[in-house]
């Protein structure tokens, strides 16, 4: 059994534990202007409240060779991602997918558009915890943290497939949230490194 010190030395060495408050989520630009364009491309991730790295299963079948019974693979299924973001009053979140939606789907003519035309890439991203930028001598005054990515995946020809609706009530302390389930051909690692900064008023 590892001692209270190897356990100490361990997480110091990986740089402590992981956690699950520091995650970035990288969309794409739709090419489209104003706010929400903006958002969609550099800063939608401030408002998205839950994510997940996605999982991978191995599908196999039974192989029968003489009494010996085993599993062999013969391909993979991937899970549907779900992103949660909070909302501001003129609700970009909701316009940005209702935007991208507008790529898939046209109502008023009823036509579809080719996969090719809407999927997009997504990446996300497991955060270390964040270091200090005051920490060097030049910037001391300014307080912002650095945090880099170490676990990063890409959900390959990723596009929106259900956006729950808004619940409104008379609670005069609730927010409101836009979920959105993303579903994608696969997911892969990717060189981690992405940084983000935050700042500390």
């Amino acid at each position: 059994m590892a001692s209270l010190s190897e356990i100490k030395s361990s997480i110091t060495f990986g740089g402590g534990l992981a956690r699950n408050n520091k995650f970035l989520v990288t969309l794409p630009s739709l090419g489209r202007g104003g706010i929400v364009g903006f958002l969609g491309s550099r800063n939608m991730n401030i408002l998205c409240r839950t994510a997940q790295i996605p999982g991978k299963q191995t599908l196999t079948h039974e192989k029968r060779t003489g009494m010996k019974l085993e599993k062999v693979a013969y391909g993979y299924a991937v899970e549907d991602v779900t992103l949660t973001f909070l909302e501001t009053a003129t609700l970009p979140v909701r316009n940005y997918f209702d935007d991208w939606r507008s790529l898939i789907l046209n109502e008023d003519s009823q036509t579809a558009a080719y996969k090719s035309e809407y999927q997009k890439r997504v990446v996300i991203h497991q955060l270390a915890m964040p270091v200090p930028i005051a920490a060097l001598p030049i910037l001391n005054r300014i307080p912002i943290d650095v945090s880099a990515s170490t676990y990063s995946v890409e959900l390959i020809n990723a596009f929106p497939t259900t956006m729950t609706g808004i619940d409104y009530n008379n609670e005069a302390d609730g927010f409101v949230e836009t979920t959105v389930s993303m579903s994608y051909t696969n997911w892969k690692r990717v060189p981690a490194g992405q940084l983000s900064f935050s700042i500390n008023f």
